[in-house]
Parts: C-alpha cells; sequence; structure tokens
C-alpha cells in the first residue's frame, strides 16, 4: 500500500511538471535560450529608459514581447479594511502599488493589476471593510495565478504587505506548484528596516502611516492622506485585543480574534506631517531596493534548479 501511494504521489508531481508549460526539458532549454537573448529583446522593444510598466494599458503585442523574454510579472495584493480613523481602506494596496513602481523599472518587469479584496483578517466586522473568507481569498488568487501562467507567463512575482495574506499565499503557491510545476514567488518589502529607518530619523517608528505617506506620494496620490488632520490613539496591543489572548499566545498556540478598538490595528504617533512624504518616500524605496537586489536572478536559477530536478526524478531511483 505504501508503494502504491508513493507511485502515485510521483506519477502526480511528473504530471504536474510536464501538463503545462514548461513541458519537457527540451522546452526548458528553449526557454533558456530565449533568457540569453533577453538583453537584445529588451532592446528592440524599448524597455529600459522610457519602459512602460502597467500591463492595464499595455498592449497584447507589448506584453507577448515581454512573455517571450521571460519577462517578470508583479501581481500586487493588497485588501480594503479599517486602519484605525486616521488612515484610508486601502493602505495595504497602496503600500505593494508603490513598491511594484520601484520594482518594474528595476527588474523590466509589468505591473498586473491588483488583488485588491483578499481577507482581512480581525478587522472584518469594523465599517467599510471588506471581508471575503480565507478560503475565498486563496481560490481566487490560485485562479488568477493560473490563468496568468497559462497565458505564457514563467516568472510571478506575487508582492503584499498584509498580514493575514503571507499564510493564504503561501498555500495558493504550492497549490499551483503541486498541480501544475510552475514555480511563482511571494515577495514582500522589509516593514521592519523601514520603521527602523524612520524612528531612527524622525524619532518614532510612525509604522504603516509613515509608509502610506510615502507610497501615496510615489503613486503620484500626494496630499490625499494628511496624518495630523484626524485624531488618533497610539497603537494599543498590538493586535490581540485581551490580555487573556496573549496569555493564551504564551501557551504556543494560534488563535482567532477581532480587533476591539481602532487602535488595536494601526496606532497613530505624534510628529509626521503630509511634508514628510518625499523623504519618507526616499526612506522606502532605498529599503525596497536593498531588499530585492539580485532577486530575479536568484528566482531564475532556482527555477531551474527545482524544474531539472523535477524532469531527473531523483525519487524515482530509490
Amino acid at each position: 500500500m505504501a508503494k502504491k501511494k508513493k507511485q502515485a504521489a510521483t506519477s502526480k508531481l511528473k504530471g504536474a511538471a510536464t501538463s503545462r508549460k514548461p513541458k519537457s526539458a527540451a522546452k526548458r532549454a528553449t526557454r533558456a535560450k530565449t533568457s540569453a537573448a533577453g538583453a537584445a529583446a529588451n532592446t528592440a522593444s524599448g524597455v529600459g529608459a522610457g519602459q512602460r510598466i502597467f500591463a492595464d494599458v499595455m498592449n497584447t503585442r507589448e506584453l507577448s514581447a515581454h512573455q517571450k523574454r521571460d519577462g517578470i510579472v508583479l501581481l500586487p495584493l493588497g485588501c480594503f479594511e479599517m486602519h484605525n480613523v486616521h488612515m484610508g481602506m486601502s493602505t495595504d494596496t497602496f503600500l505593494v502599488e508603490a513598491a511594484c513602481r520601484v520594482l518594474a523599472p528595476e527588474w523590466k518587469a509589468v505591473i498586473y493589476p491588483p488583488i485588491h479584496y483578499c481577507y482581512p483578517g480581525a478587522s472584518t466586522p469594523w465599517p467599510g471593510t471588506v471581508s471575503v473568507t480565507p478560503r475565498e481569498t486563496i481560490d481566487y488568487v490560485i485562479a488568477i495565478m493560473n490563468a496568468i501562467l497559462e497565458n505564457g507567463v514563467r516568472r510571478l512575482v506575487l508582492v503584499s504587505l498584509h498580514g493575514p495574506n503571507a499564510a493564504m499565499i503561501q498555500m495558493a503557491l504550492r497549490e499551483v506548484f503541486e498541480t501544475t510545476g510552475e514555480i511563482a514567488v511571494h515577495h514582500s518589502p522589509d516593514y521592519g528596516e523601514f520603521c527602523r529607518r524612520v524612528q531612527e530619523e524622525f524619532g518614532q517608528p510612525h509604522g504603516e502611516a509613515a509608509m502610506l505617506l510615502a507610497s501615496l506620494y510615489m503613486c503620484g496620490r500626494h496630499g490625499e492622506f494628511d496624518p495630523s488632520a484626524t485624531k488618533a490613539q497610539t497603537l494599543e496591543g498590538p493586535a490581540y485585543p485581551f490580555k487573556s489572548a496573549w496569555n493564551l499566545r504564551s501557551h504556543g498556540v494560534n488563535l482567532p480574534y477581532y480587533f476591539v478598538k481602532p487602535n488595536n490595528h494601526v496606532g497613530r504617533y505624534p510628529g509626521l506631517t503630509v511634508d514628510d512624504a518625499p523623504r519618507l518616500a526616499e526612506i522606502y524605496t532605498e529599503v525596497i531596493l536593498e531588499k530585492a537586489k539580485g532577486l530575479p536572478q536568484a528566482y531564475e536559477k532556482y527555477q531551474k534548479d527545482m524544474w531539472k530536478a523535477m524532469d531527473d526524478a531523483p525519487w524515482d531511483k530509490v
């Protein structure tokens, strides 16, 4: 029985590796040659200076050229949820849109429209929050990933900073890999490092408010958020609303919960103003580029290594 299960699992994995593109070692070799000609293709298609980065305004020929050179596609994932009483509902989406705007020219990538509505987490009952379940989120993300990959994209990077998205994206990546053999990855800008640098320069961590201020500036929407205009309390918690929840967590368990105060989610520290946006944007850009440096090369190498292993099927030789 154990041997039969092993054979079934091996058959599934080998089938996943060959059921959709890339379909064979020969196909992968062809793709490698295409990648080797990437610099020439980039020059010929005008990628670089003046590069068009938003897929929603590109035409089918432009996207075909991007696919042929194995160009990276960036897929932002955000959320529409309560962020205390002083920040907008789309905060998490703006954070990753700004990051993608920095990454796309650097990686010669294109940005696909964001997946905006994901499971929000503990903000579900708060006014304005649009809540879909974790299962619905995972299924939708998988469907979008499959559609993008089936269309010919070979390198897909999901970009998200919304906390609950991390676990759901991980499940989606693994589901797509197990069923198709395709390898997409998830990238998150370094929120902790951003907060550290902001605190060092501004005297307070400021957190998501500072990152939102920077992001709106980077997205061409400067002035739509004024952190000094609305009074909001400093962060309380963070996250878990009761001492009993923290006590339970000390026993090494995970637990569901809702925020019971707006500032359970995002706090507000005094001193941040709209005029700080340009400098915050510089800090955010630096942090994004530092963490992302070398990622495309590492991603491509990992794909080749993993696909070669799947072709060699060492599990069949045990």
